[in-house]
């Protein structure tokens, strides 16, 4: 029964992943950390996550911005090196509850604004993909990301202001995603840190998160612009919400 729950979750974590470029570890984490524990679920949601990044990257690679990339993974593999080995010894509560401020703050005044305003989202270049903001932006998306595997939010943030819509925006995201994930796997298998005794369900996640990542491509295409910026930030608070008080009840415990 555990196995096909988790399966009918990796199901539509993928399929969000599809849609809006992110979100399948901010689903995962939370509901397989209490049945295989925080540090085993990270491990695994960030190994699966290496697979629909791929897919979405195949689909969109067209929309690669390469100047955006290689900044973001110039400091962001080595900050997810770092993370990946910070995570045997650092609790990581007091990491999701500042991450879950950051983005409900975020988040709820991207909301305000995109409510207030009906019109068309404006496609342009807020700030110049250059901006050492971006560096700063994928060493902080890195750390987190080998931290608690969970980081999209810094990386929604950045796409957001460098002027990155829909299928930019997943498009870039994979990329980034793919490259990250990649790095930290060598690491898992060095420190002996893969949950073998979960290999089962490991490899029958493979062709669900295909399938859920491919009904993702089908949607996206279909949601306005300036709805899918909406999208993208309401799962975000909600998701901010679950962050706050699940960490300060495992803090608090």
């Amino acid at each position: 029964m555990i196995i096909l729950i988790t399966l009918i979750v990796i199901f539509f974590s993928s399929t969000v992943y599809g849609i809006i470029g992110f979100g399948d570890a901010l689903i995962l984490i939370p509901i397989l950390a209490p049945i295989i524990g925080i540090k085993d679920a990270i491990i695994l949601v960030n190994i699966w996550g290496t697979f629909p990044a791929l897919l979405n990257y195949i689909k969109y690679k067209e929309f690669l911005d390469r100047g955006y990339f290689l900044r973001i993974v110039s400091l962001g593999i080595p900050a997810t090196i770092l993370g990946t080995y910070l995570i045997i010894n650092i609790r990581l509560e007091w990491i999701e509850l500042i991450l879950g401020v950051f983005i409900l703050i975020y988040s709820s005044l991207k909301l305000v604004n995109y409510i207030k305003s009906q019109s068309q989202i404006e496609i342009k270049k807020e700030i110049n993909t250059t901006s050492p903001l971006i560096l700063f932006g994928g060493f902080s998306y890195g750390l987190l990301t080998g931290l608690i595997g969970a980081a999209g939010p810094i990386n929604v943030a950045l796409l957001e202001k460098t002027g990155h819509y829909r299928e930019s925006f997943i498009g870039n995201f994979a990329a980034i995603g793919t490259v990250l994930s990649v790095s930290r796997i060598p690491f898992y298998i060095v420190e002996g840190l893969f949950p073998s005794v979960l290999l089962l369900i490991f490899l029958f996640a493979f062709p669900i998160i295909f399938l859920g990542t491919k009904l993702g491509h089908k949607i996206t295409p279909k949601i306005p612009v300036n709805k899918f910026q909406i999208l993208v930030f309401c799962f975000l608070l909600v998701i901010s919400i679950k962050s706050i008080v699940s960490a300060i009840l495992s803090l608090i415990s």
